[in-house]
Order: structure tokens, then C-alpha cells, then sequence
């Protein structure tokens, strides 16, 4: 059943942006809290994004984000479906895979984490949005996802390219 709805994900995805108009990309960036263990560790991020419009609501936007908290280094790979109440106002949610570079003596699956992640954006200017995303730990005491058990907060700036 899973592989049936993420192959059919992938074709709605790919069908809406060979119809899309325009597919923008951009870099984006800003302030990372990190909540793990009751403690939180504040830090930045910085990435690119690519967003392909599906319809006039809709788009689809994965992005590459590189994170430090702490001195620990993280990559974000959201993949987020964006629905534009209006023009200039977006909400978001989807699935966003963690890796945590800085584990000693630790396998691959044990520095991957899945998370939720939601978020909104409003655009200020033409290519400028300000953006706030939340991704909650969906895989919470797993044993593939134990060293990743933490919760993200994104508070950024985008720029269209």
C-alpha cells in the first residue's frame, strides 16, 4: 500500500511540474532552534530550494538545508506541499528527512531522522518571503531513529533567484 501511494506522490508530482508555468528556485536562510532532551540549542541554517507550481494553489517545494547547532552539523531535506490562501500567503506540510553528521560510533541509520513538517510564508516583496517551519519527530523512539529524537524551528528569509 505504501509503495502504491508514493508511486502515485511521484506521478502527480511529476505530471504538475511538466504543466507548471515556472519552476523558481532560490537560497534561503536563517535562525535553527533545536529542542532535544528538554534542552534547547539555538543556531542558523542556510540551503536551496527549487518550488514547481502544480496549479494555481498549489506547488510542490523540496528543499537542501545545511544546519548548525551547537557545533553539531545537520542536513534537512523537506519535501513540502505549499497551498497559497492568497498571493502573497502560504501554508506548507510534508515529510522532511535529518542527518546528523557529528555522531562517534554510529551507523547511518542512527544519525537519519523523519520528521513532519509544517510551516507559512508570506512574501514581502517580489522575489523576498519570510518563512516559519516546525518539524516534529514523527519516528519517536525507534531504534533506526534513536540519536535523531529532536524537534526543529526555522525562522528564515528567502530569496528567489
Amino acid at each position: 500500500m505504501k509503495k502504491i501511494v508514493l508511486a502515485a506522490l511521484i506521478f502527480v508530482a511529476f505530471c504538475g511540474i511538466s504543466y507548471a508555468q515556472s519552476i523558481q528556485t532560490g537560497i534561503s536562510g536563517g535562525y535553527l532552534n533545536v529542542e532535544a532532551n528538554n534542552k534547547d540549542e539555538n543556531g542558523f541554517y542556510a540551503g536551496l530550494y527549487i518550488e514547481a507550481p502544480l496549479s494555481n494553489s498549489f506547488a510542490l517545494k523540496p528543499s537542501l538545508l545545511y544546519g548548525n547547532v551547537s557545533d553539531n552539523n545537520l542536513l534537512y531535506f523537506p519535501v513540502v506541499l505549499k497551498y497559497y490562501l492568497l498571493s502573497n500567503l502560504s501554508v506548507q506540510a510534508g515529510p522532511q528527512a535529518t542527518y546528523i553528521f557529528d555522531i562517534p560510533n554510529s551507523d547511518f541509520k542512527d544519525r537519519l531522522g523523519l520528521d513532519l513538517s509544517i510551516g507559512a510564508g508570506l512574501k514581502l516583496l517580489k522575489d523576498f518571503t519570510v518563512s516559519l517551519d516546525y518539524g516534529f519527530k514523527i519516528a519517536k523512539n525507534s531504534e533506526t531513529f534513536q540519536s535523531s529524537d529532536f524537534n526543529s524551528l526555522m525562522i528564515g528569509l528567502s530569496l528567489d533567484l
